[in-house]
């Protein structure tokens, strides 16, 4: 019988979804009887995924120079989370569920960061969030629409929080406190598709 390894999928993520990939196993591997003593410490690993964060924001003007040390910054944490990812191993012995208890994936189980059409994380700055979407191979624009309080019952309780050609968009200006609820559709040569199912998130 073949031996449950832990998964090394993260590494193909995109920069964004790579850090939500990254912070949700932190959030496992906190207090993880299972895992007490990791190689590296869990404040380090923060330390560079909160850097990485920080680099991707700074390049998302384009710069040559910011997308250089965004890349440098992703390397680090890739060689982070590999050692997170080989003492997890290491741990679990082939045992499939304390593998999935870290929050990484087993190699047998699908990527769920892969399928979410849309994700909504905390932005860097109060009343920012940072909207991550899956890339569509074809899409040549994203629309991200929002609504404040509850859910619209009509298309014109949307509003739009505004275009972009890259999955990724930053949308601020929004109350603190606050529950929205976030779509997001892409425009390909097709035609524009259906708006995703609404997240909702509360604004901090």
């Amino acid at each position: 019988m073949k031996k449950n390894k832990v998964a090394l999928d993260f590494v193909k993520l995109s920069v964004s979804l790579k850090i939500l990939f990254c912070r949700s196993v932190l959030l496992d591997l906190t207090g993880n009887v299972a895992f007490q003593s990791p190689d590296v410490s869990l404040a380090d690993a923060k330390l560079a995924v909160d850097n990485l964060e920080i680099a991707a924001l700074a390049a998302d003007g384009g710069s040559k120079l910011a997308t250089a040390q965004m890349h440098a910054k992703e390397a680090i944490v890739d060689t982070t989370f590999h050692i997170l990812a080989a003492y997890v191993e290491r741990m679990a012995i082939g045992d499939e569920a304390i593998i999935i208890s870290s929050g990484f994936h087993c190699t047998k189980q699908p990527t769920p960061y892969n399928k979410l059409p849309l994700v909504i994380n905390d932005g860097l700055l109060s009343g920012t969030v940072d909207a991550v979407f899956k890339a569509i191979e074809t899409a040549g624009s994203y629309e991200v629409e929002y609504a404040i309080g509850e859910l619209p019952t009509t298309e014109a309780g949307w509003k739009s929080a505004g275009k972009c050609t890259r999955a990724h968009l930053t949308i601020s200006g929004l109350p603190v406190g606050v529950k929205c609820f976030f779509r997001m559709n892409a425009t390909t040569p097709k035609g524009t598709t259906d708006f995703c199912e609404p997240v909702s998130k509360i604004i901090i």
